[in-house]
């Protein structure tokens, strides 16, 4: 897999890449992963369970990410997502020593205005803090964010996961001034039956990424 020179490898899955064998996954130097839980209110990620227990399985640093729809009530989006960890760990804790922070990825405005849309991501992003006792990670793309967003530095508190394909480096949006993890390429991953898988890289050492796992 061609990862950038040193980075720590990582890729992120959804239902799109089904049943995914985490032991080959690992076999090939992938040292993270993220896996969807869920989307919206309701919709959970049929996968996310074999997933979330496939990656801790495979010594894999596991995280979970949540699909936002800005048109659709925040709070019981925060719910939705919540109800996959608590499924997914039987209970409490939602989120362990070992697990990644949680993400919010967006990147759809669903007709909702800029404004509308960033309060709505606050607002789910507080409520997982407050039940995970993790901070999550903010994931979009720099077209969004600048075009239909108009380049808010809302949220720039919280740490950035960026995708942008097909560059030397990423762009940064906003107000952050740098990113955490970056979605730099889709490619077929070993172990994961998907043509294409997103492949993922963490700003940082294994020591970095396992301190932000604590």
């Amino acid at each position: 897999m061609p990862f950038p020179a040193g980075a720590v490898p990582g890729i992120d899955v959804s239902h799109y890449q089904a049943h995914v064998d985490w032991a080959a996954v690992a076999a090939g130097g992938v040292r993270f992963g993220f896996a969807k839980a869920s989307e919206g209110t309701v919709v959970p990620d049929q996968y996310f369970l074999d997933n979330w227990n496939g990656m801790k399985a495979a010594g894999i640093l596991r995280g979970a990410y949540h699909f936002f729809h800005p048109n659709a009530d925040a709070q019981a989006q925060a719910h939705n997502f919540l109800q996959r960890l608590a499924v997914a760990n039987g209970g409490s804790p939602l989120l362990a020593p070992g697990d990644l922070p949680p993400a919010l990825d967006i990147e759809v405005s669903d007709g909702a205005s800029p404004a509308a849309l960033l309060a709505g991501a606050s607002s789910w992003l507080t409520a997982v803090e407050a039940a995970t006792g993790k901070r999550p990670f903010v994931y979009s793309y720099p077209s969004f964010w600048k075009s239909t967003l108009g380049n808010p530095v809302a949220l720039s508190d919280y740490h950035l996961w960026i995708a942008h394909l097909n560059v030397a480096s990423p762009a940064v949006p906003g107000g952050w001034q740098n990113w955490v993890f970056w979605q730099f390429d889709k490619q077929p991953v070993a172990g994961v039956p998907a043509l294409a898988t997103d492949l993922n890289a963490f700003n940082g050492t294994v020591d970095d990424l396992q301190a932000l796992a604590k």
